[in-house]
């Protein structure tokens, strides 16, 4: 093969094509002959072109805002979830609406952006002022670059602007209004009785054939889950860590220059009055100084004024008029008047810590551990690597773990809930990365790619067999199936006494005579809405409902978790005039937002029209 390329080489046909060849690596790079386009664009509105970057950078913010909620998503669940199309959805629409907006000379100028950063609340120290150091901390909360921030806000201005003139004093007509307010405004009260079951204890055993029917009708409650059969490799830094020996000299040196770290400053424990005159400030002062507490002077000069206690904080912590006399004062001392922007201060030192420098005794441990686990993390990368190599060279997940000198661990029976065939949960199992979810999405015999998990670590799993969800044997649920019978059983009776009762109830018996005979307890509920949950009101949403359609002395029955609840409606009225006319601002309100929603999507709507829109969002499958 080779002979034959070197004599092809030598014609001069070759020759002029590989020079052609050659001239397009220098213009265009090997890169994108080879690799494609490093930032394709994967939306385009008219003339505007939306890359790749632009989604990815969105899409890591929307999933950091999610995190506390779904847990760590990786970019594959992202796309099958179709976040990945709704962040890239809501950039068109931003980019349509913002380009629309310059055509009708709206523009968000930086004065505008900056305006808008130093008014949001979210930024604004305790003196109402904007506090850079909170802007920042408020970013790094959320996972998000200030760059990135800005820009999006430069962004979204124009479309908050058009939104809000779309939005602004949308006419409400009243015959939209009064309805929904009188139907939510009604009241009723009940009484009520509980009917519960018996207690298990008391249920007769049932016959053989009684549990062999149950358990033949009810099969699909007697399931065995899938079980899978998982062998896995888990590259946790925290266990490597616990072999990196770190040198004595490297302690040392870290310690050095973590010093700072290891420095405690002077510490005091303040508590505060913050007064508005210095005139009342100068009285607190004289009724301390006569023997007051900072608590009974703060009650004696308003209703407004309290003790804030501070904690322990630093100087740096203070304002630079308070730092240094309130750090002058001793442990119990009370200040005079003191001055800042916030107004005039009494301040009192609860306690007082002297600052000093921990020693390399104190802190060694935690400075090795440091160390090695940054040793370790570093090390991570180059074996999650290695074991890639492995297994693309061939060996199995066992043999891979083996050159590495690391476990691969079985697990013979695994199910989407992590649990094993004796109900417990499986010890040891990789944390986040979505462990649970690969091994039940990975097809029988089939390996998973390399997962990312908490904390910097790497898994990959095979695996090695699927056992299918089964009905499990009469005889290793028998006792589940006698529990369960006896359970129905005993809801079958109180189910029967609570239609007993409601049947006297409507022959014209009283509540308080069926109450005597039957030992229940009589509870009258406070007044309750339609909207009123049944923590509130005491009474189960199923029964609520079915008593805003019955008449006064009208009695009716529903579950609970308890049993059944009987209740016949005590009163009906159409609600105060406080709890209305607060219910009519709401659905005001409710009904404003719902138009206001609806015009915005129509004028979005409209602007994408304006232009040719194009998508490609599978180009954002293969990374984030």
């Amino acid at each position: 093969m080779l002979q034959v390329l070197r004599e092809k080489t030598s014609s001069w046909v070759i020759k002029i094509l590989l020079g052609l060849l050659i001239i397009a690596f220098a213009i265009w790079g090997i890169n994108d002959v080879f690799l494609g386009e490093r930032d394709p664009t994967v939306a385009k509105v008219g003339n505007i072109k939306i890359a790749r970057s632009v989604v990815d950078e969105a899409l890591r913010n929307e999933l950091n805002r999610l995190r506390p909620i779904l847990g760590t998503i990786d970019r594959d669940a992202a796309f099958r979830m179709g976040l990945t199309n709704q962040v890239l959805t809501r950039l068109v629409n931003r980019t349509a609406v913002n380009v629309a907006a310059e055509d009708l000379g709206i523009i968000a100028s930086d004065q505008m952006v900056n305006r808008n950063i130093r008014s949001d609340r979210r930024f604004q120290d305790t003196s109402g002022k904007f506090s850079r150091s909170l802007f920042y901390r408020t970013l790094s909360g959320a996972s998000m670059a200030e760059g990135f921030y800005v820009s999006t806000l430069k962004q979204s201005l124009p479309a908050e602007h058009l939104n809000r003139a779309v939005a602004s004093n949308i006419p409400v007509p009243k015959a939209l209004i009064d309805p929904l307010t009188r139907f939510r405004s009604e009241q009723r009260t009940a009484r009520t009785v509980l009917v519960p079951p018996e207690p298990l204890g008391k249920a007769r055993e049932p016959k053989k054939e009684e549990i062999d029917t149950y358990y033949k009708a009810n099969k699909s409650g007697f399931m065995a889950p899938e079980y899978r059969n998982v062998t896995f490799v888990h590259l946790d830094p925290a266990e490597l860590a616990k072999e990196v020996r770190v040198a004595e000299e490297k302690i040392k040196e870290s310690y050095k220059q973590r010093i700072d770290e290891f420095t405690l400053h002077d510490r005091r424990k303040v508590a505060q009055v913050v007064f508005r005159t210095e005139a009342a400030a100068n009285a607190a002062v004289t009724a301390v100084k006569a023997g007051k507490s900072l608590a009974e002077v703060a009650k004696e000069k308003g209703k407004t004024l309290k003790v804030v206690k501070l904690g322990w904080v630093e100087q740096k912590d203070l304002f630079t008029d308070l730092a240094k006399p309130v750090f002058a004062l001793k442990k119990g001392a009370t200040s005079g008047v003191l001055k800042s922007p916030l107004g005039w201060h009494i301040v009192t030192i609860e306690d007082s810590e002297k600052g000093r420098i921990k020693p390399p005794s104190e802190v060694r441990e935690q400075v090795r551990a440091g160390l090695a686990a940054g040793e370790a993390q570093n090390s991570i990368f180059a074996l999650a690597n290695q074991l890639e190599d492995s297994l693309a060279s061939g060996a199995d997940i066992k043999a891979a773990a083996a050159r590495l000198n690391v476990k691969a661990i079985n697990v013979p029976a695994l199910d989407s809930q992590g649990l094993g065939r004796d109900g417990k949960a499986v010890a040891k199992l990789p944390i986040g990365g979505n462990f649970l979810r690969t091994a039940s999405g990975v097809a029988d015999g089939e390996t998973s790619t390399l997962m990312e998990t908490q904390g910097g670590g790497f898994y990959i799993l095979v695996v090695n067999k699927v056992t299918p969800p089964k009905v499990k044997p009469l005889n290793d649920v028998r006792g589940v199936a006698v529990m369960t019978w006896k359970a129905e059983q005993q809801a079958q009776g109180a189910s029967k006494r609570a239609k007993a009762i409601v049947a006297r109830l409507k022959k014209g018996d009283k509540l308080e005579a069926i109450a005597k005979d039957e030992k229940f307890e009589i509870k009258t509920s406070p007044v309750f809405t339609r909207l009123t949950h049944e923590a509130q009101s005491g009474v189960p949403s199923a029964l609520s409902e079915k008593l805003f359609t019955l008449k006064v002395g009208d009695s009716a029955m529903a579950e609970s978790p308890k049993g059944y609840v009987v209740g016949v409606l005590a009163s009906v009225s159409a609600g105060s005039g406080k709890e209305k006319t607060a219910i009519e601002k709401g659905v005001l309100q409710e009904i404003r937002q719902g138009i206001a929603t609806d015009l915005s999507d129509q004028l979005v709507k409209a602007f994408r029209q304006r232009f040719t829109i194009k998508t490609y969002p599978d180009l954002l499958r293969d990374r984030l």
